[in-house]
């Protein structure tokens, strides 16, 4: 509660998907609270959520103004609302705007500009954290209904490989199951479990761990029972500027291609290295690299591709462009120009995700027609190389494409295997994100934060928006809820110098895959649109202990499923909303039948945006709508605004967006 400066504000004006509403601004411990008359349900918006903070000098509607300093004819709702402050221009307010890590974007429009500079400063406070345990996750009250769950233990290791036709441990069987790393101290990163071929002893895999990036050896993800092929996965080779080798890691890597009962036809074994070759060799210097074939072929029945997927920072870098040019506008829902937006940086995310499509369309072939059995690894093995595994197995197994057996993936391919969710999602925030654009003006107070604005940061992943139901654990309303008074911890605060740059859209980048492949095979998956999405809101809201920490290890010492739900809770116990309703159950055989295609695979042809997601309509993002999609457009409820964008109204007066009013100030 320290951390609080203002705890109720009223007569603050909430701009959102182009409609004003007048109403009360409530901070809480966990969450910004808005209560009004006009809005049909109260709008919750988590802390954690918060990617951007802009205190701008002036009004929202600033940017809807015409070249004559009026607000368009045709925006009624703005009119109707801003008769009501009749004594006030534009420039006298004070707006706040806040984007979303889930491409929620909203501004707030203060009279007094002292109690908007407390709300910025509180949520500094609030946002940018100092441990993980502040977090709402650690206080949430679970509703009746999620109570009846506990999807702690949803995935398990033996049990999951024995539906993929693997008994590990057995004598016959090629495989087993190392608790090598069961104290974590073998590799830090990887879970207490895994499975390696039954030839290979902990002690080889010991020196084997020494010639692998984060002592992340090669290790079995799926058992593809039709053709008997494997997908391992791994973090790269350490053979440096002096082209190091490990014949404990080759013998790994090889009894791997060898573990399945028809090891003749182990003639097209393929090391796949997701980078792009140009950054593997880089890696040489930092005594990394990739696999020398001279070593790996095993008698020429092993090849190397390489597929050329870019680093977390460039695919920041395209979401970023995304949001700081097409959606910031958000809030006031401007329009978006279509034709602008495939031809500029912006379009670099589509072709990201065609390129991992087609990654995918290339090794789920290779598994079926030529019998490979695979190896994949990137860097550290835990962001390309999740993706990668995770979307072959979603194309090869009908059960990854059930409610449960996503789950099931997500909790193997990316919990388990360490996929840093803290880091890419930038869950303690960082003070960068934080700007003050009214510093310098007269009149105005200095913000709490000292950093200066970073344009080149606004931004970065995640829509859907809070919706009360996500709240049903906090009983009654926002003014006497027993959570006002409980306090996010009792910790000494200290500098903040965390930066976000190592936050990267990745999980979501693997969801947006996903999408297009529903889209593309509406009758092969049980899970619907909205179940991706609430993916990617839960990934933030901090509202469960799932996607806390980094790797398992944290998550055990932390105490995380003690302590927290699991998000899977949550989707368990609403499963009627997120059921697909065009799905037709597919039998999972483990013989080949020609007569019984149980795969699937992506048409790069018909890649498109992931407009749900990003608040706006069909045909904004992806022109003309089908009549197939026709009804999920009218559903929306995005509502199309006119106007000029930020960029636009603010370029011709020389401003860069979105520092409000540097040469309008005092020009009424």
């Amino acid at each position: 509660m320290e951390y609080i400066k203002i705890a109720k504000v009223d007569n603050v004006l909430l701009h959102r998907k182009g409609i004003i509403v007048p109403g009360t601004l409530h901070l809480t411990t966990h969450h910004l609270i808005f209560t009004s008359g006009g809005l049909s349900k109260e709008f919750w918006f988590s802390y954690p959520t918060i990617q951007s903070v802009f205190k701008n000098v002036g009004s929202a509607l600033i940017s809807k103004l015409d070249k004559n300093g009026n607000l368009p004819q045709d925006n009624q709702n703005s009119e109707t609302i801003m008769k009501s402050y009749k004594d006030k221009d534009l420039w006298s307010f004070t707006n706040i705007k806040i984007i979303g890590k889930d491409y929620t974007i909203f501004s707030l429009d203060f009279i007094n500009e002292m109690e908007a500079k407390d709300v910025y400063d509180s949520l500094l406070k609030l946002t940018v954290l100092d441990e993980v345990s502040q977090l709402y996750a650690f206080i949430y009250l679970s509703t009746n209904a999620e109570s009846s769950y506990n999807s702690w233990d949803i995935y398990n290791v033996e049990a999951e490989f024995k539906r993929q036709g693997l008994e590990l441990g057995s004598e016959q069987s090629p495989w087993r199951i190392s608790t090598i790393n069961e104290d974590y101290k073998f590799s830090p990163t990887y879970p207490s479990h895994l499975v390696v071929p039954s030839q290979i002893s902990d002690t080889l895999l010991r020196h084997t761990a020494k010639f692998r990036s984060q002592d992340r050896i090669p290790a079995l993800t799926y058992y593809y029972a039709k053709t008997k092929c494997c997908i391992a996965r791994s973090a790269q080779p350490l053979p440096g500027i002096t082209k190091q080798r490990s014949v404990q890691d080759e013998r790994l890597v090889s009894e791997i291609f060898r573990s399945s009962l028809h090891p003749l036809l182990r003639e097209k074994n393929i090391i796949v290295d997701a980078r792009p070759t140009a950054n593997a060799m880089a890696q040489v210097a930092l005594g990394g690299g990739t696999e020398n074939l001279e070593y790996y072929n095993f008698n020429k029945t092993c090849s190397r591709m390489f597929l050329g997927i870019d680093n977390i920072h460039v695919m920041s870098d395209s979401m970023n462009h995304l949001v700081d040019n097409f959606l910031i506008d958000g809030d006031l829902n401007l329009p978006i120009d279509k034709a602008s937006l495939n031809s500029s940086k912006a379009s670099s995310w589509i072709k990201h995700v065609k390129l991992l499509l087609s990654s995918t369309e290339t090794l789920v072939k290779s598994i079926i027609f030529n019998r490979s059995s695979i190896l994949i690894h990137c860097s550290d093995g835990w962001d390309r190389t999740s993706q990668v595994c995770s979307l072959i197995q979603l194309c090869l197994d009908p059960y990854y494409r059930t409610i449960d057996g996503f789950m099931v993936l997500i909790e193997k391919d990316w919990l388990s295997f360490g996929h840093r969710f803290q880091e890419r999602s930038g869950i303690l925030s960082s003070e960068s994100a934080f700007h003050d654009n009214t510093m310098g003006f007269p009149g105005f107070s200095n913000g709490f934060s000292q950093t200066s604005p970073d344009l080149n940061s606004t931004s970065l992943f995640g829509k859907d928006g809070n919706e009360l139901s996500e709240m049903e654990g906090m009983s009654g309303s926002v003014l006497n809820s027993d959570l006002m008074n409980k306090v996010s911890g009792h910790f000494k605060r200290k500098k903040n110098k965390r930066t976000l740059k190592f936050a990267s859209p990745i999980f979501q980048q693997f969801l947006d895959c996903v999408y297009q492949l529903l889209i593309q095979n509406p009758t092969f998956f049980e899970f619907n649109e909205r179940f991706l999405r609430r993916l990617v809101y839960h990934l933030h809201s901090c509202q469960y202990g799932t996607f806390l920490y980094n790797n398992e290890k944290e998550r055990v010492e932390n105490g995380v499923m003690s302590k927290t739900k699991s998000v899977w809770d949550y989707f368990k116990s609403r499963k009627a909303e997120f059921m697909n309703r065009d799905y037709i159950p597919t039998p999972y055989t483990q013989s080949v039948d020609d007569d019984d295609v149980d795969w699937i695979l992506p048409d790069l042809n018909k890649v498109q945006w992931w407009w749900q997601l990003y608040g706006r309509k069909n045909i904004e993002m992806n022109g003309p709508v089908e009549v197939a999609d026709k009804h999920q457009d009218h559903n929306d409820d995005n509502n199309t605004a006119n106007g000029v964008s930020y960029k636009e109204f603010f370029k011709g007066m020389g401003i860069k967006f979105p520092v409000f009013g540097l040469e309008l100030f005092g020009k009424k």
